[in-house]
């Protein structure tokens, strides 16, 4: 069980970083009805509302990956910075290929 929690909150942990970098990169995001009959493109003031709860999952997971494997402070302001860097050039890399 122990491998199965750690796997899905990191699955989680990426899903998120992924799902926030990808409004960033396309400036908004688009979202269909229940039935999928009409979509709707969300323009980027409320799209950065939805990327910062992408984030903020995202963050949330890491933080429990790292108190689970009794991290210490230098190693969470390491992962904080890896995270930034790495939102970053994935935000950069998404926008040049969208």
């Amino acid at each position: 069980m122990r491998k199965a929690q750690i796997a899905s909150v990191l699955s989680l942990a990426l899903l998120g970083l992924l799902g926030g970098c990808l409004i960033l990169a396309q400036g908004g995001f688009t979202s269909s009805s229940q039935r999928g009959e009409r979509s709707v493109f969300v323009p980027p003031p409320q799209a950065y509302v939805m990327a910062a709860i992408m984030f903020a999952l995202s963050i949330v997971a890491a933080i429990w990956l790292l108190r689970e494997i009794q991290a210490n402070r230098l190693l969470y302001l390491f992962a904080g910075a890896a995270y930034c860097g790495i939102a970053a050039i994935l935000t950069q890399v998404l926008s040049a290929y969208l």
